[in-house]
């Protein structure tokens, strides 16, 4: 579908159509439309008389449409040097058929250029995109947050385990349980070990058989 402006030049419209070339700049990039011959579009406030014209209009219905109304590089006072509103689908002012969204975003690119190398324009565009930051940062350009100081880099989020990926089951072999030994039996097991060597001890030293046996340590 083809879409037009105003070419306040020779006060005609013409097709809009895209000036970068093939491959040239990303798709969706902003970049400023420039007339057929090349040279970009004037845009400039609206003056007093256009201005008392116009409020004439909107109040007035009876009054005749100012000439100066629909050109879009004719920026009404209050509406000039405003950045675009960020489009909302519940929102019709963010609309680009919006006479005042089209005026911002047929002339927002164009202050930005011409306010480089310029310190004094600069500073009023800063100051314009320092506002703007405050009400919504999300609308700023990462080279308007640059502009003003505010850009931060977008890292990438750290991947992690997805909790709903279903992990191989591993099989453990169970292992063997030892048979537990009444305190009992441990404490008779102990006794006889501590009543051998007390035998043999005493057999190494006396000896054996005759009334020696008959001393001999024994389980009482």
């Amino acid at each position: 579908m083809t879409t037009y402006i105003y070419d306040g030049l020779t006060n005609n419209i013409i097709p809009d159509e895209p000036v970068r070339k093939p491959n040239a700049v990303p798709p969706k990039t902003k970049t400023i439309k420039k007339l057929k011959d090349g040279s970009k579009p004037k845009y400039r406030k609206e003056n007093l008389s256009e201005r008392v014209q116009r409020i004439q209009y909107e109040v007035d219905g009876n009054v005749p449409k100012p000439p100066h109304y629909d050109n879009p590089f004719i920026v009404d006072d209050e509406n000039f040097k405003k950045p675009p509103k960020p489009f909302n689908n519940a929102d019709k002012s963010s609309y680009p058929s919006d006479r005042l969204q089209r005026q911002r975003l047929n002339t927002w690119e164009l202050v930005k250029e011409d306010a480089k190398g310029d310190p004094e324009k600069m500073k009023e565009v800063r100051r314009i995109l320092k506002d703007s930051y405050k009400t919504n940062p999300n609308i700023l350009s990462d080279s308007e947050l640059k502009m003003i100081g505010k850009f931060k880099s977008k890292s990438k989020a750290p991947i992690l385990d997805n909790p709903l990926l279903i992990k191989p089951i591993v099989k453990t072999e169970p292992k063997p349980v030892e048979p537990q030994i009444p305190l009992e039996q441990i404490i008779k097991q102990n006794a006889d070990k501590r009543l051998a060597q007390e035998q043999k001890e005493y057999e190494k030293f006396f000896g054996t058989g005759g009334i020696t046996e008959l001393l001999k340590p024994w389980v009482k």
